[in-house]
Order: structure tokens, then sequence, then C-alpha cells
């Protein structure tokens, strides 16, 4: 991670006076700002908090918003950036702050979720950006979110029912039905925004198995949901991101994603500027935000050999000017990332990401990567952990198995209870295909995945009749049971959904099938060295994941190696801490898949003590 990498996109000024993006450097993380009138950087401010992530303008002149958690327990608080000085906003021990929303009809305040008073639900306070005085304007009595209007007024309510299907309610006396989502539809559906007369709802919903729609739904005081129009429609492809306009609400810009990021003009004059900035950029353009009524728009551009580069863009003037890299330093890879639409067992088809360094013939070793989630998504734009593979000299492959997200409500459903099963079939199914065509050399294979992915990758190497070289397990799921048994808190609202995709403990022939598709009670199966790493404070996947499974596979007298590191959760975030994982990754993978045979490590367990940890232990902040 080299100095000056972004912690996030830049983010315009809705004066359009400045474009902001935080840095980190060799020490503390920085904000950067760009005087768009000058067209260059006037200056860069020190001081931001330690994790500081998602800096955003507010709609007072000269103040902005980021959140940080110390420790990446997700205990995230507030601060405030006004007249070029940091300082914490809103803080509650133990508790998340999160920005629900900003609007230019109230430009004095921000709406704010917390969960200080109840862990498992959020309440919604309007702080003045001024006073830092809190107004509460919703005290959550049960539900999993709250939609708001312009005016941060709450509008509808969501509940998930006992069959994992959702309830949107009008936020009224008689909290009278809005819309139904059934369970086939609740994972690929979700509030866009109102309109600016609050009259209009904006959904993105299915369009039977293998589409999706933006819809426009009539929203009026405790009258169930009309259809107003289909204002959008595609096929085996996602929509990402809606762009509207600032006044009316009216979509005017998409985003969506099938092989690629495409932006879609909804109308003829809109098409037009975005035609010229296509020109001007040479390749497909991702408007991030317009501001000044369409005045200025930032953009960005996506490669697969290298980071995100950003630009503003004039568009009545036709002008582009850069502004930053994701990683300044970091010069365009030799690799290449390909998407084939790769033919599974049951007769359907995923896509599925390649990627390799160019040049060079004949099969090599290779790494199957497994996406997190896993109702997410792989794509073809520059990701770090592929192309930092890439360029080690590994074939990487990336399915979008079932239960991925962005290619019909179909293939999200397939995954239904399918955990450690079905799923499993997609990736060896990915693999295979790899092997036949010539790509990836079938004696030398690692899997590598975080998250579920960690899951998936362990569960494999515990339970495919094939031999794999190695596995890498971040942040991992390990027990099925334990974890449906005891959500984080601020999920719990969403226990019933959980239960109805991956199974229900609470009955004996799923709870059995749970317990069956977790690696934990596999370890003596595993016929590979595994890497475990994880941060100690994760908030999502308890650590125990890791350190159980390292024990049963040191009881197992396995080839183990455990890395925990101690001031970080469920992703390492610290500069110095992805270095020293790096590293560890890299070793274990050249060890294991690109060298000699060697006789299987003994289990070890490594405590990182990366300068990050070294320096909170002197401040007496941890224990490491």
């Amino acid at each position: 991670m080299s100095a000056g990498e972004l912690n996030g996109p830049p983010t315009m000024r809705p004066d359009g006076r400045q474009i902001a993006w935080l840095s980190s450097g060799d020490a503390t993380p920085r904000l950067v700002l760009f005087d768009v009138a000058r067209r260059r950087v006037e200056a860069t401010i020190a001081g931001a908090p330690e994790r500081v992530r998602a800096f955003s303008w507010t709609h007072l002149p000269g103040t902005g918003l980021a959140v940080a958690d110390a420790a990446g327990n997700e205990e995230w608080s507030l601060y405030r950036l006004r007249d070029g000085e940091w300082a914490l906003s809103a803080k509650e021990s133990g508790a998340q702050l999160q920005i629900a929303a900003s609007s230019p009809r109230r430009p004095g305040e921000v709406l704010i979720a917390t969960n200080a008073r109840d862990p498992e639900h959020h309440d919604y306070d309007v702080l003045d950006l001024r006073t830092g005085e809190r107004t509460r304007v919703l005290r959550n009595t049960g539900f999993a979110a709250c939609y708001f209007d312009a005016e941060f007024r709450p509008r509808l309510t969501e509940t998930v029912n006992e069959d994992g299907s959702r309830d949107l309610r009008h936020h009224r006396a008689s909290s009278r039905l809005f819309l139904h989502i059934p369970h086939e539809a609740a994972l690929v559906t979700r509030f866009s925004h109102f309109s600016g007369d609050g009259e209009l709802a904006y959904f993105v919903m299915p369009q039977g198995d293998t589409g999706t729609r933006l819809v426009a739904l009539r929203c009026r005081d405790d009258a169930p949901a009309a259809k107003a129009e289909t204002v959008f429609a595609i096929e085996r492809a996602e929509i990402a991101r809606v762009l509207e306009d600032s006044v009316r609400g009216r979509p005017e810009y998409l985003e969506v994603q099938r092989f690629r990021r495409r932006m879609v003009a909804l109308a003829p004059p809109l098409e037009r500027p975005l035609r010229a900035l296509r020109g001007r950029l040479g390749a497909e353009p991702v408007i991030l935000e317009r501001r000044l009524g369409d005045r200025y728009w930032l953009v960005a551009e996506h490669r697969a050999d290298a980071d995100a580069r950003y630009y503003g863009y004039e568009p009545a003037r036709d002008e582009l000017w850069p502004l930053t890299e994701a990683r300044p330093a970091r010069r365009p890879s030799a690799i290449f990332c390909r998407a084939a639409d790769v033919p599974m067992r049951t007769g359907q088809r995923a896509i599925t990401y390649l990627s390799g360094r160019r040049g060079g013939d004949g099969p090599k070793p290779t790494v199957l990567l497994v996406h997190g989630g896993p109702w997410r998504r792989s794509g073809w734009e520059f990701e770090p952990r592929r192309a930092w593979l890439a360029e080690q000299g590994y074939f990487v492959i990336e399915p979008n198995f079932r239960g991925s997200i962005g290619f019909g409500a179909g293939w999200v459903n397939a995954a239904d209870r399918q955990w450690g099963a079905s799923m499993q079939d997609d990736l060896e199914d990915a693999l295979d295909w790899a092997i036949r065509r010539g790509y990836a050399d079938p004696a030398r294979v690692a899997l590598v995945g975080g998250s579920y992915g960690g899951y998936a990758v362990l569960q494999l190497a515990a339970t495919s009749g094939r031999e794999f070289d190695c596995v890498v397990a971040t942040s991992p799921l390990t027990d099925l049971v334990d974890f449906v048994e005891h959500l984080p808190a601020p999920w719990r609202t969403a226990a019933p959904m959980v239960r109805r995709r991956i199974g229900d403990p609470a009955l004996s022939d799923q709870r059995a099938q749970l317990t069956r598709y977790s690696p934990v009670r596999h370890a003596a199966a595993m016929r590979c060295p595994v890497l475990l790493v994880h941060g100690a404070n994760d908030a999502r996947v308890p650590v125990e994941m890791s350190t159980r499974m390292f024990l049963a596979l040191a009881r197992a007298d396995r080839s183990a190696t455990l890395a925990l590191f101690t001031d970080e959760g469920h992703e390492i975030v610290g500069a110095a801490n992805q270095l020293a994982r790096d590293e560890l990754i890299a070793g274990f993978l050249a060890r294991h898949l690109l060298g000699a045979d060697e006789p299987p490590d003994p289990a070890g367990m490594r405590i990182l003590r990366t300068p990050n940890c070294l320096a909170a232990r002197e401040k007496r902040e941890v224990s490491c």
C-alpha cells in the first residue's frame, strides 16, 4: 500500500468549489482538497482520525463528515471537517453511528443512525452541523430499515417476516402495508429514492428470474403501492446505481453491469454529454456525482490492469481534467482480465473472470479466488487482490457462482440452503472448464477466499475429491450452526432471511445439514496446508471461527498456520498490516504452489505485531 493511496473515491462539494479525497500516507490519513476553478490541489489537511473512511461533503458549505472505527470493531464514530479542522462530532461507546442521509432542503443538518439504545435496532437522529445538537426523529420499534424523504420525514419502515419476505409499511399510526416483497425477490429488491415531491418511490426490482428493472411506485399516505411506470429494464445484469435529477428526483442516468460497468442515459438529450465524455476518455466512464445543476461531473475510468482514475468534467464546455488515481505510485500491470460465460453442470452459465500475466502459453499455476457475501459479485474492473495474485504469476479464476448478485433473482435463489452443496459445484465446474481449455494446471491449484469465500474454500478443500496444493482463508466462517445462532446484533432483524437462505438450526434436519457443511467438522479431511488470517476485533465473523478451525487442524495433525491481527477487524485496513498480510500470503503460496515438494509444515500460530499494533501497545491501547 503506497503513500497517497485513496481511502475511498473523491467527492465534490455541492457548490462545485472543491473536490476532496482521503489519502493514506506513511503516518495518519490526510484529506486532499482540489480547487475546481483553478484545476489544482490547493491544500492537504492532516490530522484525520486513524482508520477513517467514507468522507463526504454535506450541504453546509465547507463542511464534510467521515466515519472511523478505532480498532476494526465497526463501532463507528462520526468526525466533522470544518474550516480545515477535524473534530469528533458524535461518538457512543460500544455503538455504531452511521450517516443515513443529507439533503439540500436541510443544508445545516444530516440524518444519522445509531444503535446505542438497542444494539439490534438503529434509531434516527437529526444532527445540527453547527452546534452538534441531536434531535431524535424516529425511535426504532423493531423494524429492519426506514426510508426517509428529502425533508428527513420517515415515510416507509421495513420488517423481515419469518418466511424471509419483506414488508414495507407506511410510517403512520395505521402502519398500513405499502409493499410486500416475497422471499424470492427479497435480495434483489432495493429502495433507491423518493421523487422531489415525495409522490413516487423508486425501486430496483427483479423482472422474472433473469431480469432487473427500475420502477416508480406511487407512494401516497396509507395507500398500497401502485406502479406508475417501468423506467428501465435489462436482462441478466444489475442496475448498480441510479443518478437522479437533484430537484425533481427523476432518474436520468443508470450504472449497469453485466460483464463490465457502463452508463445508460434515460433520455436522448442526456445521451449527448455522455457520448462526448466517452470520446474524451476513450473509455467507458462511470459518473459518480453531478453538481450545480449538472455544471460539473465527477467521473471514474475503470481498467483491468490499473486502479481507477478520477476526473472532473464540465459538459457544457466539454472540458475534462484529471484528479488522481487510487494508487498514484502504482503503474499499470502487465496483466489481463477477461470475462467468460462458463457452462455449469446444471445447464446454466456463470460469468467468470479470468486473469493472469500477459504473454506465455500453456497451463499456469492457478488460484481459484472466491468472493465474499455470498450475495455479492466479482467484476471486471481492477481489483487489488486479483491483480496482486496475477502479478505473482498465477492464473486467477473468479466464478460468480449461484447466489451472486447481479444476474437475476433465479441465480440468487438457486443458492438457498446450498452452502457447502451445489454452490461448491459451481466452483469446481469453473475450475474444470479452465483446465479443459488449457488455462489452468490441474497439478498446481490453490484456493483463496475471504469471509464467505473463506468458508467456501475451506469446505472445498475438505470435501472435494480432488487434490489442492494449499488454502488461504481470511476471516472465514467455519461453523454454520454457530454463525446462524449467534448473528451480530445489527443483523438480527434479518435473522428470518438468514435462516431461510442458509438453514435453520432449530429444525433437526437442517441443523444436521449445517453441521455437515461446516469446515470445522472436517479438519481431519484437509489434505493440504491451510493459512488462516483473521482480525481479532471482527464484528461480523468472530475470530473464534478461525481459532477453532486452527485448533481442530492442529489436533488432526494437519499443516496449518493462523495469523491474528490484534488491531484489525473483518477487513485488514492498516497499511502496515496489509503489507504484513500480503507478505505472509505471498510466501505461503510460493512455497506450496510454486516450490518443490516439501514435508507438511507443523501447525503454528502467529500474532502479528505490526507497526500499527506496536504503536498502540506503547500507548497502552491494546495488548499484543
